[in-house]
């Protein structure tokens, strides 16, 4: 199924509560377009599943193979699955991966206004979302990506500027990165307790 703007609006507010939908609804829009089936196999082909059973098997078939693979709206990768506690098919349900994308963003928020504050700090958390660093998703282009949806969608009057995307002090753990073929000046999102944040208010 995929989701328009309303439609991942009410299931946001309904899943995923703890965290402002002017957030993640343009997060989400940016990494799969509101469709629920979503498969990207990292640095792999192009698939794509006709329903969750067969996206299951599309997945386990990659990750056996040593790919790691981004699944449903917020394209939750798979090197997460066993640390956030999930099956292959719920990463496809819908609310439960919304619930996930949720969590994430809590745990890189708690990460990233360590180091930035302000529109810094949720440019940060985007980052981290997207590539487990604090700085590399401002340099490939992504956090534009999702500022420009959030202005699309009226969550926003206009993108802000973005961080300088310059190296902080290193932090003291390690994560899983989603994509992890990065640089060595980059850090992931480890272990941080959630939190609810308010942002866009």
């Amino acid at each position: 199924m995929i989701y328009d703007v309303s439609a991942l609006t009410k299931l946001a507010q309904a899943c995923a509560p703890e965290i402002a939908t002017e957030a993640v609804v343009p997060l989400v829009m940016t990494e799969s377009g509101g469709d629920a089936l979503r498969i990207n196999i990292n640095r792999g082909p192009r698939v794509r599943a006709g329903s969750v059973a067969e996206g299951a098997t599309i997945v386990r078939r990659y990750m056996a193979a040593g790919y790691t693979v981004d699944v449903g709206l917020g394209q939750i990768n798979s090197a997460n699955f066993s640390r956030l506690g999930v099956t292959v098919e719920q990463v496809f349900e819908p609310c439960t991966n919304l619930r996930l994308a949720s969590s994430i963003l809590q745990q890189s928020y708690g990460l990233a206004s360590r180091f930035y504050t302000g529109l810094d700090a949720i440019s940060a958390t985007y980052s981290l979302y997207n590539t487990g660093t604090l700085t590399r998703g401002l340099r490939n282009g992504y956090v534009g990506r999702v500022w420009s949806a959030a202005t699309a969608m009226g969550s926003i009057q206009a993108a802000p500027t973005l961080p300088m995307a310059q190296r902080p002090a290193a932090l003291p753990y390690p994560g899983p990165a989603r994509d992890p073929a990065g640089t060595q000046d980059d850090w992931v999102v480890g272990q941080v307790a959630s939190r609810a944040i308010e942002v866009f208010k």
